[in-house]
């Protein structure tokens, strides 16, 4: 789902609201059309003909298609020719919604390949940063960061590594957790941020139906943990790699009794970076017990003197 329609409630209630200050706009812009490229469409899989198109046409036809519109709201019904093409969806960059430019930047990527995405999407937070915007693409989704710009880093670098090395089932619940954060719901950040702390962990101790306790200990059985001193491994293990699983417990669970307690901010964000730093930490170690194989030689040239005809 794009980015208004996977927070479409929160947008619907104001609970969410998406600034984007205007010299973002206007680099957004010129960054979008200096990536744009022409394409070949094939409309119907049943019929080999393909129409030219590019990726920023593309995009407009895919927000109309998504959103039902006949046009890009307020913008002009015919295009102008002094502005050049996509006036549109020039508009929609320029004036519209940020959600909805947000829409239109995750749909751009969607159409280039692993290289192009991944420029792209270095320079929109790049954008981004340089302008205090607090939203970074990652994976092709727009999420929110905290203020803390340390642990804004932080919940970005863990998600990506989380996607790099196949922890498919973490990164979604990651990314739930953050979603959760941006809109003020607390109790389920923290909820899916121990989750994903739990996920990592099951992968590693090969362990599919286990707690956070009995996978911790699975970890420092299998020697996850033997570079530290033997006298503090234990300790380690008890007090650093439970504070999340104790936070998830104590107040992103449910079944809180017959009051229901509000949760401050404070603890949805500590939840996410404990969840951001403990991936990091057991990616690294993942690392260094399994490293990612090199990429493969190249065959070996052979010469061939006969004529190949």
């Amino acid at each position: 789902m794009l980015f208004s329609q996977r927070y479409l409630r929160s947008l619907e209630q104001k609970r969410l609201d998406v600034q984007i200050p205007e010299i973002a706009r206007r680099k957004l812009w010129s960054w979008l059309t200096a990536n744009d490229q022409q394409l070949r469409i094939q409309r119907d899989p049943n019929n080999s003909y393909t129409d030219n198109s590019s990726i920023l046409e593309e995009v407009e036809s895919e927000l109309l298609t998504e959103h039902g519109w006949e046009r890009i709201p307020g913008a002009p019904a015919l295009r102008d020719i002094d502005h050049g093409r996509y006036t549109a969806l020039r508009y929609l960059v320029f004036d519209g919604a940020g959600h909805f430019v947000f829409d239109a930047l995750e749909l751009a990527g969607t159409y280039m390949d692993a290289a192009e995405k991944e420029r792209f999407r270095r320079k929109i937070n790049q954008i981004f940063e340089l302008h205090e915007c607090p939203w970074r693409l990652s994976d092709g989704e727009f999420f929110k960061l905290d203020g803390d710009s340390v642990g804004a880093r932080l919940a970005s670098t863990a998600h990506e590594a989380l996607v790099a090395n196949r922890f498919a089932g973490a990164a979604d619940e990651y990314a739930k957790a953050r979603q959760y954060l941006g809109v003020s719901e607390i109790r389920e950040a923290i909820y899916f941020g121990g989750h994903s702390f739990e996920s990592v962990m099951k992968v590693l101790a090969h362990l599919e139906h286990a707690n956070a306790d009995k996978l911790i200990k699975e970890l420092f059985n299998r020697g996850y943990f033997d570079d530290l001193p033997e006298s503090v491994r234990a300790g380690f293990a008890d007090q650093v790699l439970k504070a999340l699983p104790f936070l998830r417990n104590k107040r992103g669970g449910h079944g809180q009794g017959a009051a229901v307690l509000s949760i401050p901010q404070a603890y949805g964000e500590l939840a996410v970076q404990l969840a951001a730093a403990l991936h990091n930490f057991l990616i690294a170690k993942h690392l260094e017990r399994a490293p990612p194989l090199p990429p493969p030689s190249p065959p070996a040239a052979t010469w061939d003197d006969e004529v190949p005809f």
